[in-house]
């Protein structure tokens, strides 16, 4: 079959033997007219082949037709635009043409009138093109994908009906052949469809059925769909054989060569086939042949090039030798720039796909140095390759450049496509290539730089302690950019300073720093403001709160306008408040403690009194200065730590009353524990009240806190809320009689269940306990040991022996049974007790009532 093929491309499609084709019957649909049925159908054969416009001469092979862009049937690249008018052109024409047929057509059978008349349909989908040509009154002005599907739906069924009635041959050979073109063309191209594979069936039942009928399809650009459609259902050596089959029809024998979009299938079947070489070897044929120098179109290199990958059948050598080819040939002026760009999206998703990135940049800067136009398409083509899967910074850094040089694709830049290419150059560790990057956004003309932009930098600054890049970023994004930094901003640039710092330097420059000289001098200002600044991190980070917040006071009155002070004294405060609280709660330094510093009663008042007139700063400046809603609740949870809740329902009145910022979840958590650690429960109640009413997730921390707080207040009810509140309960606990499953809508830990569960059995709540203690089974992925050991040893001591152990052997073999693979005892351990042996899965808490009576409370 290879050989008759090669005959064919060298010199003819008469010279094709039949003897080699591997379907004989379906050669046969192409040999077998007879001389008497000759003349008509060769008539319709003819008209089949014209032109759009029924005056034309009969085609020239190999010439340029205008085709679907994506599909490359046999024709040159158009834009979507071109191809949707030459879709409609094609549709009012083969309706135009379909008309005098329909007319004349009284005599044949109602399935094939009605089929007939459903493809009429067609030529009333639009009237923007030609409207005089239409015949049929439209619809609809739009041609929508929705419309076109549902009425191909419609042909199909009517064309079913024809072809599964009991004289259907009959049936078949009435029904036109324009009209099966009209089939063929819209199951070809249909949008939007979600049966694609089932579309390709259809069109190759379509030309089983004409052949059965002795009514071959000869068309060669209705043929080429019809050898895709093979290709799209994997059957490769059927459109082999049948394109061996084709090039023998007598109609054929004038013709000099086999059209474009033949060959093309014919190579897109030797690569799926894996046959590899044989494809090759058809389009390095073609390609140097004469008679094909003036018709082979891009779609067939990009066929080649496409299939080579995926084969991995050529070195890229080769490949870049072919694309020298193509790029040259899309160079024309004939190919619009929509349809470079379409092919170019093409190979370069193939590569990506394949994982030949080196292939991939090559053919993307082959491209734009020819002045190739590019889309988003292609920028997520390539950024999908290169951010995120090329390992190699220098190439990706090649690319970029390769797109920053082309004033073509230079204009396409948006600031999501810089952002990232910074992303990725930081997450190298390539800063210098994305401030690199950065400095081209500053001033590209549409795109606008944002502090997103910036966050992965700072963030990579603060865990390299570059400090003095990040204050000198920090300061151009303020001043110059005239930016806003955010909360994350501000906290990477004082982890920045905390762990790059220098302190002798910043002691020096303090020292040396002349004031008068700063009005005029804008690098001394920033250059003392950022030794100021490092020197209270440092001062923070050491421990040393008075040295810090005297360096926070002078900070503070030479630049009132910065918020990095803020920032950086309430950040150290939070760590030194920490100190302070755990030194206060060991009590009096003993003899062995001499070595560590630790803070006395009378450091820690002297500290909380000079926070708060950091507070009173902090609050004074929010006239003047943006600040974050994350800045006043880290000032609430300093003060929360240190047991000021005075200044704490201060910052928070002010942040939710003058300031009108809605707390959020982190707010209401700090509040919390600020006020358990005081025992206020009665402003704990208050906060919890207001969580409630809007709906805020509680934080594990703060709940626990607050369970503690109610549960050593001898306010178990309290308590009882607020687990009802985190795991979604009914309350009160006891109106359920059974135990349910039910979703959790915060996250648990054991200790939480441990602590309630001893609590509530201190607080003589036995029943509420033992719900507790249930829910453990659907909340907790397993139930520890140890809570069960909480459970059976806090009624023993209670003197609840009975109750104690009715609940080891209700228990046990649950508990084990919950018990993760790895944790689960071989032996008993020797532990003696009987466990039931069908116990129920859930018990009614009558079960216990005997238990639980009331009157035999220890109390």
């Amino acid at each position: 079959m290879q050989s008759a093929l090669a005959k064919c491309l060298r010199g003819g499609w008469s010279q094709l033997p039949l003897v080699q084709c591997a379907n004989t019957w379906r050669c046969q649909r192409y040999t077998s007219n007879s001389a008497s049925a000759a003349p008509t159908i060769g008539a319709v054969i003819k008209e089949l082949i014209e032109d759009s416009d029924p005056s034309s001469t009969a085609r020239k092979v190999g010439r340029r037709r205008r085709c679907h862009p994506r599909l490359g049937l046999g024709g040159s690249c158009e834009s979507s635009e071109d191809t949707t008018k030459w879709r409609t052109q094609k549709r009012h024409t083969l309706a135009t043409w379909l008309e005098p047929k329909y007319r004349e057509g009284a005599h044949k059978h109602i399935l094939v009138r009605e089929f007939m008349d459903v493809m009429r349909r067609f030529g009333s989908l639009d009237r923007t093109v030609d409207p005089d040509a239409v015949l049929i009154p439209a619809e609809d002005a739009d041609d929508k994908s929705g419309r076109v599907n549902s009425l191909v739906d419609t042909a199909w069924t009517h064309y079913v009906k024809i072809r599964s009635h009991e004289d259907a041959s009959s049936l078949l050979s009435q029904i036109p052949l324009v009209a099966i073109r009209i089939l063929v063309y819209e199951l070809t191209f249909l949008r939007g469809s979600a049966e694609y594979r089932r579309r390709f069936e259809r069109v190759v039942q379509i030309f089983d059925d004409c052949a059965s009928v002795d009514r071959p399809i000869t068309s060669p650009l209705l043929f080429g769909m019809y050898l895709r459609a093979l290709n799209k259902l994997g059957r490769f050596q059927q459109a082999i054989s049948e394109a061996v089959a084709y090039g023998s029809s007598p109609d054929s024998g004038s013709k000099p060569a086999l059209p474009v979009n033949i060959i093309r299938q014919i190579i897109e079947a030797y690569f799926g086939g894996g046959r590899p070489d044989k494809a090759l070897e058809v389009f390095n044929r073609v390609r140097d042949s004469p008679e094909y120098r003036d018709s082979i179109t891009p779609h067939v290199y990009a066929s080649a090039i496409s299939g080579a990958m995926r084969a991995k059948h050529l070195a890229n050598a080769e490949l870049y030798a072919i694309v020298e080819d193509l790029l040259s040939l899309l160079e024309k002026p004939s190919y619009p720039d929509a349809s470079r760009t379409g092919l170019l999206n093409e190979l370069l998703h193939v590569a990506n796909k394949t994982g030949n990135h080196a292939f991939l940049f090559h053919v993307f800067e082959r491209a734009v140095d020819r002045g190739f136009s590019i889309n988003h398409a292609t920028f997520g083509v390539l950024l999908h390759c290169s951010c995120a899967e090329e390992t190699d910074a220098r190439v990706v850094y090649r690319v970029y450049r390769s797109i920053i040089t082309h004033p073509s694709t230079y204009a396409n830049m948006t600031h999501h496509v810089f952002a990232i290419f910074i992303n990725c150059f930081v997450r190298r560790h390539r800063i210098d290539h994305a401030l690199s990057v950065l400095h081209d956004l500053r001033f590209h003309p549409t795109a606008c730089l944002t502090v997103q932009h910036l966050s992965l930098i700072f963030r990579y600054y603060a865990e390299s302690g570059m400090a003095a890049q990040a204050l000198e970023l920090f300061h151009t994004t303020a001043e110059t950019d005239r930016l806003a930094p955010t909360w994350t901003i501000c906290v990477d640039t004082i982890k920045a300073v905390g762990r790059g710092g220098d302190l002798t330097w910043a002691l020096e420059t303090v020292a040396a720093a002349d004031t008068s000289e700063f009005p005029g001098d804008e690098t001394c200002r920033m250059r003392h403001h950022d030794a100021l600044l490092t020197a209270l991190v440092k001062f923070g980070l050491a421990g040393d709160a008075t040295r810090m917040l005297e360096t926070f006071f002078t900070l503070h009155e030479s630049y009132p306008k910065s918020i990095l002070p803020f920032v950086a004294v309430l950040m150290q405060s939070h760590h030194i408040a920490k100190l302070h609280s755990r030194d206060l709660a060991r009590g009096p330094t003993t003899h062995t403690e001499t070595s560590v510093a630790r803070a006395s009663e009378t450091q820690h008042y002297d500290f909380v009194d000079q926070l708060n007139v950091v507070a009173d700063l902090l609050l004074a400046a929010s006239a003047t200065l943006s600040i974050p809603q994350n800045l006043y609740n880290m000032a609430i949870s300093v003060f929360a730590i240190l047991r000021d809740h005075s200044s704490t329902q201060r910052i928070y009145d002010h942040m939710t009353q003058t300031e009108a910022m809605e707390p959020t979840a982190r707010t209401f958590n700090v509040l919390l524990q600020s006020f358990v650690r005081g025992l206020d429960l009665a402003a704990a109640t208050d906060v919890l009240k207001d969580i409630r009413a809007r709906g805020i997730p509680l934080n594990r921390v703060a709940a626990n806190a607050l369970i503690h707080g109610y549960l050593s207040a001898n306010q178990p009810q309290h308590a009882i809320e607020v687990y009802a509140y985190l795991v979604d309960r009914p309350m009160p606990l006891l109106a359920s009689a059974t135990f349910q499953d039910f979703v959790v809508s915060a996250p648990i830990d054991t200790y939480t269940f441990a602590m309630l569960v001893s609590g509530l059995i201190d607080a003589g709540l036995l029943k509420e306990a033992v719900i507790v203690f249930e829910d453990a089974f659907t909340i907790l992925p397993f139930v520890p040991r140890q809570l069960l050991e909480t459970l059976v040893g806090k009624l023993e001591e209670r003197s609840l022996f009975d109750f104690a152990q009715l609940c080891l052997k209700r228990y046990t073999k649950r508990v084990e049974d919950s018990q993760p693979a790895h944790l689960r005892l071989v032996e008993s351990e020797g532990l003696d007790v009987a466990l039931p042996e069908a116990a129920p899965a859930r018990l009614p808490l009558s079960y216990f009532g005997y238990l639980l009576d009331r009157k035999t409370k220890d109390d």
